[in-house]
């Protein structure tokens, strides 16, 4: 009797497969879950899965978070396309992308001219009555009860 010897054994997998991997049909999902700029909460929910599920899914196969980036990055190519379509014909997204591009400003032209003349002798005359005022108010306060 030959015995015939055997490769090295892969280890036996237990516990339950995995709900999520980085198939194509998974990855083209998520690819253009990114161009809309969803969340990992919104991935998880369309994919089936939880979040935690897909937060871990994704730290076990980076691919699926490059992907989503990917995706991401598509998307604000896309939408900065459109805004730049849009503003040939809308004023208000011109406006709007040569503030954000272009650096530009609203100029609110806003002129005030407010003149205050105050001298110091007007101040310290106000101050002198005030205190002559309070003074005498008190003098004739603590007097009134005493006879002269």
């Amino acid at each position: 009797m030959t015995t015939k010897k055997k490769g090295p054994v892969a280890p036996k997998k237990n516990g339950r497969p995995q709900a999520l991997g980085p198939d194509a049909r998974t990855l083209a999902t998520v690819r253009g879950l990114g161009r809309i700029q969803a969340t990992t909460r919104e991935c998880a929910a369309v994919l089936g899965v939880s979040h935690q599920t897909f937060i871990a899914t994704m730290q076990r196969h980076p691919e699926i978070g490059a992907v989503l980036d990917q995706g991401k990055e598509l998307g604000k190519r896309s939408l900065r396309r459109t805004q730049f379509q849009l503003a040939q014909s809308n004023a208000g997204m011109a406006i709007f992308l040569g503030k954000n591009y272009l650096d530009q400003t609203d100029r609110q032209d806003i002129t005030s001219s407010v003149t205050v003349d105050v001298t110091v002798t007007d101040a310290r005359s106000k101050l002198e009555r005030l205190i002559t005022r309070h003074v005498g108010a008190e003098k004739a306060a603590s007097g009134a009860g005493k006879p002269h």
